[in-house]
């Protein structure tokens, strides 16, 4: 409909396609679906014989006027209802057929497409305190100690609450797991749910353009493959189950959460060092408050959830959920630089896994809007 991707190139790098005559080949810039245009007309290249080159010209470059449609199919989108089932998405790659409906030309532009007028964005889910008060009514309730097998592994006051890892320290961060939060049909429903969306190599975020649209770049501490659980994935019912699961232990609605990401890393596969937020964000959304990582399957070895600057290590188990904060109780608007994790290699076996990314704000209608930089 909008193009299938071939190749990504680099600076004096080339690439031999499998093609055929009258196909044709529209040019991007890297990351995202932005056009490159010599002299504002559009760079397409058209087979017109066998063994064909093709060059990309010095002076290619995005197009000084933002609001434009880049898809032959924008109008028939826009015909359809496109522009208000998912304005973000129509307003960065369908401007024109948009204009009418929704001022697109206007909120083309970032700042005013994500105001907090625009978006209408309600009240931060958590204040200060509110980080413990939510770990520590889970350290206290034994129905979650029962049903889930809560266990405590890090906290603040280890002696208080058991803490089972045995370098936890008076004031040192939560870190809590259940046990067994996964049933086997919301396990297989996970995994298949990552089967239908479809596994590729896991890319890290890269510089935002003007219309707000951010580069997909592969990652090169992140080896893995990850999918993003939407459309049909979302509507299976061990998908269902888990995510309405998590809303009623956190207290925090679906509207604050990431699609749950699927993971898969086979043998020799890892994730360096990295947080799971940034030490402050100003984006609609907000930070990434809580991460809830749920394990798909037992790894013979390695493969363990490892917080560097703790020097705590936690191993995958089918069915366990591994939870913790990305921010200060005593100011959710600002990171804790003490939760740097990694996943240890695979050293036998294979490893799956998904997580819900929770955030302080709705992150369902910034995404909606384009706000949150992806275009997916």
């Amino acid at each position: 409909e909008y193009g299938t991707l071939i190749s990504t190139l680099d600076p004096e790098e080339s690439a031999s396609l499998n093609t055929y005559l009258g196909h044709q080949f529209f040019v991007t810039r890297h990351g995202v679906k932005e056009g490159l245009f010599v002299d504002e007309k559009r760079l397409v290249f058209k087979v017109g014989q066998r063994d064909q080159q093709f060059y990309i010209p010095k002076n290619a470059a995005t197009s000084t006027k933002l609001c434009q449609d880049r898809f032959s199919v924008c109008k028939d989108y826009s015909k359809n209802g496109g522009c208000q089932s998912s304005p973000g998405w129509m307003i960065v790659h369908c401007c024109e057929s948009c204009d009418e409906a929704l001022n697109a030309s206007e909120l083309i532009d970032p700042k005013k497409r994500c105001s907090k007028e625009n978006l209408n964005t309600p009240e931060p889910v958590w204040k200060a305190g509110d980080l413990n008060n939510l770990f520590e009514s889970w350290a206290t309730n034994e129905t979650l100690k029962d049903e889930f097998g809560l266990e405590v592994v890090s906290s603040p006051e280890p002696e208080k609450y058991q803490a089972t890892w045995e370098k936890a320290s008076e004031g040192a961060p939560w870190v809590v797991v259940f046990n067994n939060f996964l049933t086997d049909s919301e396990v297989a429903d996970l995994i298949r749910g990552g089967e239908i969306e479809g596994f590729e190599r896991s890319t890290d975020q890269g510089n935002i353009n003007e219309v707000g649209e951010m580069e997909k770049v592969v990652s090169k501490t992140r080896t893995s493959s990850n999918a993003w659980c939407m459309h049909s994935c979302e509507r299976l019912p061990g998908v269902r189950s888990a995510t309405k699961k998590i809303e009623e232990v956190t207290g925090i609605p679906y509207v604050n959460y990431e699609s749950f990401q699927l993971l898969n890393y086979e043998k020799n596969q890892f994730y360096r060092s990295h947080h799971d937020s940034s030490s402050t964000d100003t984006t609609p959304a907000g930070h990434r408050i809580l991460t809830f990582f749920l394990y798909l399957s037992d790894v013979e070895e390695g493969g363990e959830t490892y917080f560097n600057k703790l020097d705590l290590a936690v191993k995958p188990k089918k069915g366990k959920a591994l939870v913790w904060p990305s921010v200060r109780d005593d100011n959710p608007t600002y990171w804790d630089a003490r939760m740097f994790h990694e996943a240890k290699d695979v050293i036998k076996g294979k490893k799956m896994a998904a997580n819900h990314w929770i955030h302080m704000n709705d992150y369902h209608t910034p995404n909606d809007w384009g706000c949150t930089g992806s275009f997916t």
